[in-house]
């Protein structure tokens, strides 16, 4: 049984409880502890006795599917890996990782846009943090909270907007980089273009 599972090309995982707003799951780990599994090489591969465990299982580090792209940001915040991106507060990627600049002074955020919303961005889209949230305040109109989503407030994540017309620009490249800005803009809530989603 251990010369069919210990050869060149077996990839070995740990599973371990994830608790969160954003996903729960393995729970049963909680009681039974956590515990590694492994996805087999194939039959004629070689042997091989030392193998570096993955951090996540190998359906989710081969599922990259997608448009990736750079943001550059100032600081992290509270993003993190697998924190939503957000078109209209609809789902339609996420934060795939984080590393300092070349220069280490910005943060360039990885994100994964889903195919499907892929030609939603464009070189004119306008990306901004939704971690934690906003309060404005007036005399006469009281204090109003402004928070993506309670999921954002606690977690992070990040939304996007793109302009209608000549502003929209061309489709996004694959790693291409834009600005991530701490807050939107008024206007980039009111753009509306209107854009036929991929399959």
């Amino acid at each position: 049984m251990a010369d069919r599972i210990a050869r060149s090309g077996s990839q070995f995982w740990v599973v371990k409880p994830e608790l969160g707003l954003m996903k729960t799951a393995n729970l049963e780990t909680l009681v039974t502890g956590q515990y590694i599994e492994v996805q087999p090489a194939v039959k004629n591969a070689g042997p091989q006795k030392s193998f570096v465990a993955l951090d996540k299982p190998p359906e989710a580090v081969h599922q990259q599917e997608g448009l990736s792209l750079v943001l550059s940001a100032a600081r992290r915040g509270s993003l993190k890996e697998g924190v939503p991106v957000t078109y209209r507060e609809v789902t339609v990627g996420k934060v795939t990782g984080y590393e300092l600049g070349q220069t280490a002074d910005r943060v360039l955020v990885h994100i994964l846009i889903e195919p499907k919303y892929a030609p939603l961005v464009r070189s004119g889209s306008r990306f901004w943090n939704t971690s934690g949230f906003g309060l404005d305040f007036g005399l006469f109109k009281g204090a109003t909270v402004r928070t993506e989503s309670l999921e954002t407030l606690v977690a992070g994540g990040i939304a996007f907007a793109t302009p209608e017309g000549e502003r929209m620009g061309n489709a996004a490249r694959p790693q291409q980089t834009f600005p991530l800005f701490d807050k939107f803009e008024d206007e980039w809530l009111t753009w509306a273009p209107k854009i036929s989603l991929g399959k």
